[in-house]
């Protein structure tokens, strides 16, 4: 394998001073530099992987989607080069943080797109730019941005944000000190700017939360999958180790084919078995992984097999997920996402399955190595060593390892599109309150900003699910911004806000709902009151109160009357309540008793409910009765207790016994008035 020669490369195209500046080369070093190695690695695409600079397609290691950098000049294409290895490597200053590969990548596109749209007007490279007249380096970059894609531009008219991709790309040249010129900077600010500003307030559009009905169908259709691949894994687990004898000493030179030579009737059966309960459950379990963690997608895709776990703390049992991050070779942090039992069994399912094609995969290697190709063994060594937990296409013939791109490609074996759940009046009713009611953000999907109607299928994509996950748990109290900043392993809060910010907006919805229900609590108090005043049988001071005014209001008579021409202010029982307790709006129930006084009662707890007895806010109904029977029963035990201990010990419970005497007498005053007449015990008085 060749040696990369990335060290001196950029010793050789850049300076590195505090700052980091490319250095201005003729046609003939830069020339010199064609042969020079840039990356040379093996991975999953590739035996023996050589990226030399004069090349016109580049590709990092384990990266899916190569650049094309061959804009017609060789000045434009080693300048374009540069700037992409600096900020790879690099970064914009010494010691500084350097970019990733999706946003390198995005980048290089966009300056190898405007540099052919400067060929055809007479440019030759981005340093052309320090002399040029200032007139025509703004009509070029303004002409670039609103011509439309068939003349090589970025259609800005159209899809506003594209000033946003112009400026993040531009912007490096004079980063690396391709242009100097002090009027630069300035003309990338006036020319993108207010533009940028407009965009991300009136044409931006967020990743759609996935509506609660939608997201409750996904839940259930994976479950019921899952559940009936369960019930067939023994089987599945029987027919892989039967096919795997098939393998040592097989004559069969083609290797595909030496399980259906030799095991024909059990492979037939393995493959129908894995086409009816197997096929989809990759998909499946991502999308759980997805939904009840937060994750990226292509976190997700860097799961390994057995990555789930559980665990207990304070008792509780918690399930998670374990992923890697590799900072470098020899350095690798371990991450947890909090998961839920369903995930954890989904991931624990996929594991044993995989577990399964592992073993076959090293039958292979044992026994078939001098009839396996060399890009075939590579494959198998990688896909072991890997252990990708979404790494495997279940076949009944082999062991095909697979590295996915994206979920949303449609023909990826993860491909969400498969779900098709139509949206309800309810899903559109969420949506429209949560202003994300269309069916695309992307501008090249035909459909952005479209809103749904019902029946149309909902749109998914991976990046849904994390701002679902994130509005979920701020709109339902189930966690804070910091949490979410925890799970989703942001550095900073203000990335997490971006998540979070519906859930903010929903929390006047769970205001709401919780007024609503206080409301409820208080009617059905307020009713527990009443039928208990009319029978006589509620105690407290309020209680009592209450009773008396019921007899005053009704004159004596057996049946109650609450008539206009008798009394013109209680139209009924209830009336008389709400008169009764003036803050009947915030009653706030204890175990023995409703007490209606609101905020401005200075008695927080029930520990001493004597307190209580003779409060006219206090209203104590049948509901009540087992408490304060517990209470006298606790209250005797104990001062018999006390009763029985020597003279000289029962001064030391003086003070605990008097309470006990008080809460003792406030309990039978209760279970006096609260009993049916018919009782033996008489009600007090």
């Amino acid at each position: 394998m060749n040696v990369s020669d990335l060290s001196e490369l950029l010793d050789r195209i850049a300076r590195v001073d505090g700052r980091v500046k490319l250095l201005a080369l003729d046609g003939q070093a830069v020339a010199k530099l064609s042969s020079m190695v840039v990356w040379a690695y093996r991975d999953r695409r590739s035996l023996q992987a050589t990226v030399r600079f004069g090349d016109t397609e580049f590709r990092p290691q384990n990266i899916n989607k190569a650049v094309v950098i061959n804009s017609g000049s060789t000045m434009f294409d080693f300048e374009i080069k540069s700037i992409m290895l600096a900020l790879l490597h690099l970064g914009l200053q010494e010691g500084g943080t350097t970019y990733k590969w999706n946003s390198v990548s995005q980048r290089v596109r966009t300056l190898n797109r405007f540099a052919g749209y400067l060929i055809k007007r007479g440019v030759r490279s981005f340093r052309d730019f320090e002399t040029m007249e200032l007139l025509r380096l703004r009509t070029l970059m303004l002409g670039f941005m609103l011509a439309g894609e068939d003349h090589g531009g970025l259609s800005a008219q159209e899809c506003s944000s594209g000033y946003k991709t112009f400026r993040d790309a531009l912007k490096h040249v004079a980063d690396y000190g391709l242009v100097i010129r002090s009027d630069y900077r300035d003309l990338l600010d006036d020319l993108t700017l207010g533009a940028i500003d407009k965009h991300e307030a009136e044409a931006r559009l967020r990743h759609p939360i996935i509506p609660t009905g939608v997201m409750k169908s996904l839940i259930a259709e994976a479950d019921a999958y899952i559940k009936e691949a369960g019930a067939q894994l023994q089987e599945l687990e029987a027919l892989m180790r039967l096919t795997n004898t098939a393998i040592p000493g097989s004559p069969v030179k083609e290797v595909r084919t030496v399980i259906p030579s030799r095991q024909r009737v059990a492979h037939a059966r393995l493959s129908k078995l894995i086409q009816r309960y197997f096929k989809d459950l990759p998909r499946h379990v991502y999308m759980l992984v997805l939904a009840f963690t937060g994750m990226r997608d292509n976190e997700a895709f860097a799961l390994e097999t057995g990555s789930a776990g559980k665990r207990k703390e304070n008792g509780e049992q918690l399930f998670f997920v374990k992923s890697i991050l590799s900072k470098t070779d020899d350095n690798t942090i371990e991450l947890d996402w909090v998961a839920n039992e369903l995930t954890y069994e989904a991931i624990s399912l996929l594991s044993r399955i995989n577990e399964l094609f592992y073993e076959r995969a090293r039958f292979f290697l044992e026994h078939l190595s001098d009839r396996l190709t060399p890009e075939q063994h590579h494959e198998l060594e990688l896909g072991l060593s890997d252990r990708r937990l979404f790494g495997i296409r279940m076949t009944a013939s082999t062991t095909a390892f697979i590295w996915t791109g994206t979920g949303s490609d449609y023909n990826v074996m993860l491909s969400l599109r498969k779900y098709r759940i139509p949206v309800t009046r309810a899903d559109i009713a969420q949506l429209e309150r949560m202003e994300c009611n269309y069916q695309s953000v992307s501008a090249n999907s035909g459909s952005r900003g479209v809103p749904y109607e019902e029946g149309i299928c909902f749109n998914l994509s991976p990046h849904q699910f994390r701002h679902t996950f994130a509005w979920f748990i701020i709109a339902n109290r189930l966690g804070d911004i910091d949490d979410i900043k925890y799970q989703f392993k942001h550095l900073n809060r203000a990335m997490t806000l971006v998540y979070g910010e519906r859930g903010y907006k929903s929390l006047s919805e769970l205001k709401e709902c919780i007024e609503f229900f206080e409301t409820f609590v208080n009617q059905k108090s307020i009713d527990d009151i009443v039928q208990s005043s009319v029978e006589g049988q509620v105690a407290g001071g309020g209680g009592e109160r209450l009773v008396k005014l019921l007899k005053g209001l009704n004159g004596g008579q057996d049946e109650v009357v609450y008539g206009a021409e008798h009394q013109a202010h209680f139209h009924s029982a209830k009336d008389v309540v709400a008169f009764a307790t003036r803050h009947s709006e915030s009653i706030r129930g204890l175990p023995h008793g409703y007490c209606t006084k609101g905020p401005s009662c200075k008695i927080k707890n029930a520990a001493d409910p004597s307190h209580c007895l003779y409060c006219d806010t206090y209203f104590a109904t049948p509901k009540h009765l087992p408490y304060w029977k517990t209470i006298k029963a606790n209250c005797e035990t104990k001062l018999d207790r006390i009763a029985a201990m020597p003279d000289t010990a029962q001064g030391q419970f003086a003070a605990f016994r008097q309470v006990l005497e008080d809460n003792l007498f406030a309990a039978n005053k209760i279970i006096g008035r609260l009993l049916p007449p018919t009782q033996d015990n008489q009600r007090a008085s």
